[in-house]
């Protein structure tokens, strides 16, 4: 058995100590802040305040790893919406059907979602130690083998460690460390479309029971910037609203300033809930949300591996970043499971997690470069093939409001529950590329299926 180091006390630090547990004699997470006995907000994650949601394929990967926990948070007040039947969605084909499929997500506060994981963890035998800052890596360009810290009271130490995880999040510092060990310059993509978010909590009126995600998604490929809206409900009878808006058409953090971004809106409805609804808290704004992608896969040191954000920091747009952190920890447990934890099996957890990370970088990068705006490190991705493979998305995206098959197919995969291949098989290919034969829904059809918005909003 051997020692493990996870560098970072988030969601995606947590569930790798968990995978880690069953094949280490000693797993400790470093976390440079506090952690809090119940569900409240963090400094050390500004993001929690705005909108978070965990789709299928990560609530299936989480309790995997803690069997148990997707129940703790039902029971805590969390909320399971299928989709798209559960969603009120305008995407910039139409809106969401009222089709059947095993897509789901559970909708809840992010304090509330790392408080359960932190409970149901502490049955493990994992060591945390808070209020720690990692100063950097120890070891040299081809073996990391432990890390550098520095301790509440202002001394160093040097902590040894057979795998050193970095799950410290977008801001991660490890290529930076990797440089003063000499290690070789770590590939990095990039796509920033600039989205900007400001979110706000609400009371929402007569409870959730029944209530919707609500969303309008910001719609790429125009000459004017995205700009969306989205009402989650969660735990204590509330919602988040967070409005979302590309370079040029940022939300604002003053009140006058959000009522007219939801005025801007290509639909009514997120602002007539809004004014249904009693604000609780201040407007809250982030402009940390450009997609990078870290290559830690095509070589590096032993004796480290990335998860997270730390190797792909996602737009937070998609929600995909909690259910990617998930499946990060699971595919490391699988890996681990094969082959022990040895220095050498860094390089074997990266290789697996990469394949976790194509389906969702892959649609944040794609999505991202319609903006206008949008900045990018990589190619163009303007060629032939490109092209085409735009053209059939924008297929698939019609077709998934007016076919079961497909619609079944592209929130399967969006919920990161089936790989992308799905969208290639012939069936659905087929329903895609065919002339249309109904129409999507309108939007007093898609409103109309929700008794409570229509209660709260209006028959908009």
């Amino acid at each position: 058995m051997s020692t493990a180091l996870v560098l970072g006390g988030g969601l995606a630090g947590f569930l790798a100590a968990a995978a880690l547990a069953p094949h280490a004699r000693q797993v400790t997470v470093i976390e440079r802040g506090n952690l809090p006995d119940g569900p409240v907000p963090r400094r050390e994650v500004p993001q929690g305040h705005f909108g978070h949601i965990l789709l299928g394929g990560g609530a299936d990967a989480l309790d995997s790893l803690l069997p148990g926990t997707v129940d703790a948070l039902h029971a805590a007040g969390a909320h399971h919406r299928r989709i798209p039947s559960g969603l009120l969605m305008r995407l910039g084909p139409g809106w969401l059907p009222d089709h059947d499929s095993t897509a789901y997500l559970i909708a809840c506060s992010r304090h509330l979602l790392d408080h359960v994981v932190r409970e149901r963890l502490s049955g493990l035998a994992v060591a945390v130690r808070t209020r720690i800052s990692v100063l950097g890596l120890l070891g040299g360009a081809g073996r990391v083998d432990g890390v550098l810290v520095e301790n509440p009271d202002g001394t160093r130490e040097t902590l040894p460690a057979d795998l050193v995880v970095d799950a410290t999040g977008r801001h991660s510092r490890t290529p930076e460390w990797l440089r003063t060990l000499g290690s070789e310059e770590v590939r990095e993509e990039t796509v920033d479309a600039g989205l900007a978010y400001a979110a706000r909590l609400f009371d929402a009126p007569g409870g959730n029971d029944g209530f919707p995600v609500v969303s309008i998604v910001p719609v790429p490929g125009r000459r004017a910037p995205g700009r969306g809206a989205t009402v989650i409900p969660i735990e204590g009878g509330r919602w988040i609203v967070t409005l979302s808006g590309t370079r040029g058409g940022e939300p604002s953090r003053s009140e006058a300033g959000f009522d007219a971004f939801l005025g801007s809106l290509d639909h009514p409805v997120v602002r007539g809930l809004v004014r249904a609804a009693r604000p609780i808290g201040p407007i809250r704004t982030c402009r940390s949300t450009l997609n990078r992608r870290r290559f830690y896969e095509d070589g590096g040191p032993a004796g480290l591996t990335a998860v997270g954000d730390a190797v792909a920091a996602l737009n937070p747009v998609y929600g995909h970043g909690m259910t990617v952190a998930a499946q990060c920890a699971a595919a490391m447990r699988a890996v681990l499971r094969g082959e022990g934890l040895h220095p050498g099996v860094g390089a074997s957890i990266q290789r697996r997690i990469a394949q976790v990370i194509d389906t969702p970088w892959n649609m944040a990068k794609e999505q991202d470069r319609g903006f206008p705006g949008a900045q990018s490190n990589g190619l163009s991705a303007n060629g032939p093939m490109d092209r085409l493979a735009r053209r059939y998305g924008d297929r698939l995206a019609r077709a998934a409001l007016t076919d079961p098959a497909v619609s079944a197919a592209y929130f399967d995969v969006f919920a990161l529950t089936a790989p992308a291949s799905r969208l290639a098989a012939p069936a659905v290919a087929f329903a895609a590329l065919r002339p249309r034969r109904r129409r999507p829904p309108t939007a007093a059809e898609a409103i109309g299926r929700h008794r409570r918005v229509v209660e709260l909003a209006g028959q908009l």
